[in-house]
This record gives structure tokens, sequence and C-alpha cells, in this order.
């Protein structure tokens, strides 16, 4: 079933007023493909939205929304590792928990990530020294060409820093479906020193309870519940540039935090935004949070403009400040009109 002319204001998690033209709520992957049929015989564009965590809606999207709300986890032990299957439409921190309850470790440093599953593989979503793509094994979809369904193992999507090839080639392929390869054993990640810290003081020792624990009062401290203040996180990537970019940074702000990347060297972006006096300044009705400069907040009744003229005169400043160029972190989809 489809509705006109729906609102997508709950749908997303900055809460920005935005409608479908059309809506669809597929439960299932047979409910799935329908949705795509029918927009296929209607001549009608597809978007594929999640958990509306990443994105930011414009007034309107053209064409056919489907929000896949299909439910599920399924638990393959096997001598070395453990494969969990989840539905699109479970809740990634949902899955965090059920995980930990049946004693499977692995993907506690990304715990308390908003989010659906579907949508996971899409950003590779990443914290505290893990990566999706590293715990990732296979997805199963369906194609918005002609609604056939596709098995793509982890070489086939492409991963990236908060890239994918279902990033670049948007509403090619409505996730059903993701599975996971966790250790049995389990590993403790702690290369981050705030996840150190907080084990420390928890007085606990390192397990995946214990780490994902740590991991949830350190998100609550810094990040605003999306629950009562609307936002969709960091919506800036972590920059990485070259050794002569990196010397010409220090020169003028030495104390920049940096990680190491295989590309290069990665920029603590939230410094740049700090320094650069961000934090606590708005335009319109959008706002930089004032404990965390990488998240932009609705302070109610923002608009998509609010939040993007605000990003943009962040992005100018800081380039023309530090010469270090960043990138938005979500998606921007649908028209103004």
């Amino acid at each position: 079933m489809q509705t006109a002319d729906a609102s997508l204001r709950a749908l997303n998690t900055l809460q920005l007023p935005s409608t479908a033209e059309w809506l669809a709520l597929p439960r299932s992957v047979d409910q799935a493909r329908d949705a795509i049929e029918r927009a296929r015989s209607a001549d009608r564009a597809v978007t594929i939205l999640g958990g509306g965590s990443n994105v930011v809606l414009r007034a309107r999207l053209p064409g056919v929304v489907i929000v896949p709300r299909i439910l599920g986890v399924e638990v393959v032990r096997e001598r070395g590792d453990v494969l969990v299957t989840a539905g699109a439409g479970v809740e990634w921190h949902q899955l965090v928990r059920f995980c930990l309850g049946q004693g499977i470790g692995g993907i506690e440093n990304l715990a308390l990530i908003p989010g659906s599953v579907g949508a996971a593989p899409i950003q590779n979503i990443g914290a505290y020294g893990v990566e999706l793509h590293e715990r990732f094994e296979s997805l199963t979809a369906l194609s918005c060409r002609d609604a056939s369904i596709v098995t793509l193992q982890r070489s086939q999507c492409a991963f990236g820093y908060r890239d994918s090839v279902f990033k670049r080639r948007p509403n090619d392929y409505l996730i059903v479906s993701v599975t996971l390869r966790l250790p049995a054993s389990g590993e403790a990640r702690l290369g981050y020193a705030d996840v150190r810290n907080e084990i420390a003081r928890l007085g606990v020792g390192a397990t995946a309870v214990s780490i994902a624990e740590a991991v949830c009062r350190i998100r609550r401290r810094k990040l605003p519940d999306p629950k009562r203040v609307p936002n969709v996180g960091s919506f800036f990537k972590n920059p990485i540039v070259d050794a002569n970019a990196l010397e010409r940074l220090r020169s003028v702000l030495p104390d920049v935090p940096t990680y190491h990347d295989p590309n290069g060297t990665k920029i603590a972006a939230a410094r740049l935004i700090d320094a650069a006096g961000w934090k606590g300044k708005r335009v319109g009705r959008a706002g930089v949070w004032g404990r965390q400069p990488l998240v932009l907040v609705n302070l109610g009744d923002a608009t998509s403009n609010d939040v993007l003229r605000l990003a943009d005169a962040i992005r100018d400043d800081v380039a023309n400040r530090y010469g270090v160029v960043l990138d938005v972190e979500p998606t921007v989809l649908g028209t103004d009109t």
C-alpha cells in the first residue's frame, strides 16, 4: 500500500518538514518488490529511506519513497565465527544489544549509532576504532531497476570512509537484509583514549558489554538524543590530508588532533570548527550543538535551507582559515518545490 502526499517529518531525525509524493512502508521482501514494481510501472522515481538519521530532506521528494520495515534476526554459529543476519528495518542499536545478549561481540564500539541495519552499509558506519566493513559478510537487496533479488559480498560494496557503492549510486538497490561475520571469541578494540578512560572509570575489565556501556556513556555526553534535539549526528567527515597540508595546518593550529589513515592523516573536523568559533552559533532555526561542534541541530521549525546554509557557512569559514575543505556526511534528498 502506498500513501500519497505523505509527511516525512517523523521519518527523519532532523525533523525537517518534507513531503513524499508517494510513501511505501514494506514489511516483507514481497511487499518491497511490489513497491518497486508499482513505481516502475507508473514511471516514478524511487528513493530509499532508512532510519532517516543521515539525511537532509528538502521540501518535497518526488516519486515513491520506500522505507523498509523488514524485521528479524538470525544467528548461525560456525567454528570460529558467528554469522548474524538482520532485516533492513531492525534498529542498529537494537541489533548491537541483541548480539550482546547472545554473548556475541564485535560491534560493541558501534553502540548507540542511530539508524537502521539496512542503512548501515550505505554509510559504512564507524565509531571508536571499528567500521562496518570489518564485520560485513554480505547483504541481500532488490534491484530498483527490475526488482530482481541480488546478493552482494563485501568486495562488491566498494566500502570507503563513510562511503560505499550504495552511497555513490543511490537508489540502485533496496537493501532487505545484512549479514555480519562476528568473532566467536570477541576482541576488545580500545584504540580510542575516550573508551579506555571510560572503561577505567567504570572500574571493570574490557569486555564487549563494558565497551558498549562505555561508548554509550561517551555518546550520551557528547551528542544530543535526536528524539529530544533533532539532529543527524556528525554533519561533517573528518578530512584526510597529505603531509604538506598537515604541515600548513599545524603552523596555524598546532594542537589539532590527528589519526592515522591509509590514505594520509585524518584530522579532527570538530577541532577545526571549534577553533573557528562556530560552537553554539546559528543560521535561521538551525544551530551548532554547544557540546560537539560536528553536530548541527534543529532548534525548532528549521528547514533544509537553514541547515544547509549553516553547513555552507561553516565549510567556507574553515576552508578560508585553515585551507581544509570539510565534506558533508549526510545525504541531501529532494527538491525545494
